[in-house]
């Protein structure tokens, strides 16, 4: 009798009556589902450590190092849609421009003297006399920050073109003192004494 049941549901089941649910003409969709945790603080992490034993008279000492680094886990899905990562160039944060503004003030608060007249003075007397080549590293480097020609940097402000104009000053003139009489330091002397 079981036998005889067994037999009468597989044929019924592969009869042609029998019509199984074709979802092949149909297409199927839905969204991409996604990773995303509740809002708070959610991270992952991962611990290493290594620990050396040392065989000291009477004592344990194990030496060891623990690294330990943290991932802060996605809270929202556009992480995943829209990746923060920017390809494209960007321009620099810090121009030229924005460090002559800096030294300026520099000068201004701790050599109280007139910061710009004293920057483009150092301008003009690097462009009158570069320095050598035996002085080094830190002179090139001095150099190229005080040689407004050498950077592609757009000027932010017309009062940047000054620099530009220093530095054609020292090409031509003798002293530099005479077309900059506000400032009484001498930076490039003090800084070729601090050189020597």
């Amino acid at each position: 009798m079981k036998l005889f049941l067994v037999i009468y549901l597989i044929t019924s089941l592969t009869s042609t009556q029998c019509k199984i649910m074709d979802t092949s003409r149909h297409v199927i969709s839905r969204q991409k589902r996604w990773l995303i945790w509740n809002e708070g603080v959610n991270w992952v992490q991962f611990i290493f450590g290594v620990g050396i034993p040392l065989e000291v008279k009477n004592q344990a000492i194990t030496v060891g190092t623990v690294m330990k680094a943290f991932y802060l886990m996605p809270t929202n899905s556009s992480v995943y849609t829209r990746p923060s990562i920017d390809y494209e160039r960007r321009k620099r944060s810090t121009s030229r421009w924005i460090l002559y503004e800096i030294l300026e003030s520099y000068l201004e608060r701790y050599k109280h003297v007139d910061g710009k007249a004293c920057l483009l003075k150092a301008i003009c007397e690097t462009s009158q006399s570069p320095f050598d080549i035996r002085t080094g590293i830190l002179a090139e480097i001095i150099h190229a920050v005080l040689t407004p020609s050498s950077t592609d940097d757009v000027t932010s402000s017309h009062m940047d073109t000054d620099y530009h104009a220093a530095e054609k000053l020292g090409k031509i003139a003798d002293s530099c003192d005479v077309f900059f009489p506000d400032c009484g330091v001498n930076l490039i002397q003090q800084f070729t004494r601090f050189l020597s």
